[in-house]
């Protein structure tokens, strides 16, 4: 396999029964498989159990939903409308397990099992970060086989390296896939976040990409020194920035075998972008953010049939949910400006990263953009959005 398709699943480290492979960053800060050939035995599981190395699964049964979780606190915590919110909610209930990544008092982003209510919020809100999955598919393997109820979020090769990992069906397992862009490096990340604390004098505390508090659902996002909540405007600043430009991602995010509606999943998970298109139509709060919701399996029919205590929805045909998540497509196109970044990263602070490579928008020239969107009606741009992202 070209090392370029390895997603850093850790699903051949964690099948080893040698444990003779390990995850470790390359130069990048990206994980991959390191082998001691001397402990190998060449018995082959690692490459069974790759999910890069196994034939896609066809979903030809889809159904798609607008989604908005009824309860209003977990629904603010949330990147959008809150349907994982919704659907841990009731595995917790049911004394199950959620796994999802979060973010540790360090600020590096890690999967972890949550099996107490109370720390459901570490689990929400969106992580544009490669996230460290250690030996969390084992963990998981361990709660399923108590016979307790395990749902899993994760991206796509991360739900498909679970399941090369299991290697069966398990009927208390409910899986979740992320409509995902792709994913920057913890090495660029925690760069970044040293700069960011460094500029404002203090340690960042607190890192939030979509935070609804000053304006709403979008992608405005937010940070904490000393306890001083400071706004962060995606355009504006060098991470968010080029990760929305797709400039910063893994190797194997520009291939991605996922980025398409043959999902690994039960269900797939993301923003829905263009209510406006269904005015009159729906009785959703738009300001709190909407979930685009995919039903890919009969398991995940089953599971969200089970939510309509705790969730508002709409259905919709693939086609008109999935139009504002072009990576439901396609996968992001790899910029000649990536492996620059990358290369640069070595040798230069973040600060002359930032002034040199990772292009942003200064304030004064996203206002002046933001003013020229405001003289086209909302329908117009939500519909011009639709179809750039469609063809990106």
């Amino acid at each position: 396999m070209d090392k370029n398709d390895c997603c850093g699943c850790g699903s051949c480290a964690q099948s080893c029964p040698k444990q003779c492979i390990r995850m470790a960053p390359n130069q990048e800060g990206f994980f991959y498989p390191q082998i001691d050939r001397d402990a190998c035995v060449e018995c082959g599981l690692c490459q069974k159990h790759c999910p890069q190395m196994q034939e896609p699964i066809r979903r030809p049964l889809q159904k798609a939903y607008i989604v908005q979780c009824g309860d209003v606190d977990r629904l603010a915590k949330s990147a959008s409308g809150g349907a994982f919110a919704a659907l841990a909610t009731g595995v917790l209930e049911r004394n199950g397990a959620v796994v999802g990544a979060a973010f540790s008092d360090a600020l590096v982003v890690t999967h972890v099992v949550v099996e107490r209510m109370e720390d459901l919020h570490k689990l929400q809100g969106s992580k544009y970060v490669a996230s460290f999955l250690g030996d969390i598919y084992g963990q998981v393997k361990s709660i399923l086989a108590e016979g307790r109820e395990v749902l899993f979020s994760g991206t796509p090769c991360q739900i498909a390296g679970l399941n090369a990992f299991l290697s069966k069906k398990y009927d208390n397992l409910t899986t979740v896939d992320l409509a995902c862009h792709g994913t920057p490096s913890a090495q660029l990340f925690g760069a970044y976040l040293k700069w960011l604390g460094e500029k404002h004098g203090e340690v960042v505390e607190k890192y939030c990409f979509r935070d609804k508090g000053p304006s709403g659902w979008g992608m405005v996002g937010s940070f904490t020194c000393n306890g001083t909540v400071t706004t962060l405007n995606p355009f504006c600043d060098p991470y968010y920035a080029t990760f929305l430009r797709g400039e910063t991602y893994r190797k194997s995010c520009y291939r991605c075998k996922y980025a398409n509606l043959d999902r690994p999943a039960d269900l797939t998970i993301g923003d829905f972008w263009g209510i406006s298109q269904y005015s009159g139509k729906h009785d959703f709060s738009e300001k709190l953010g909407l979930s685009l919701l995919l039903v890919n399996t009969e398991k995940g029919r089953e599971v969200f049939e089970g939510l309509s205590d705790k969730v508002k929805s709409m259905g919709l045909s693939v086609d008109e949910a999935c139009a504002g998540n072009g990576n439901l497509y396609h996968p992001t196109k790899e910029p000649a400006i990536r492996d620059v970044i990358y290369k640069k990263m070595e040798t230069l602070s973040f600060d002359e990263l930032q002034k040199n490579y990772l292009a942003h928008e200064s304030p004064f020239m996203w206002r002046v953009r933001r003013f020229r969107r405001k003289l086209i009606p909302r329908k117009i741009r939500d519909s011009l959005n639709r179809l750039l992202w469609r063809k990106r």
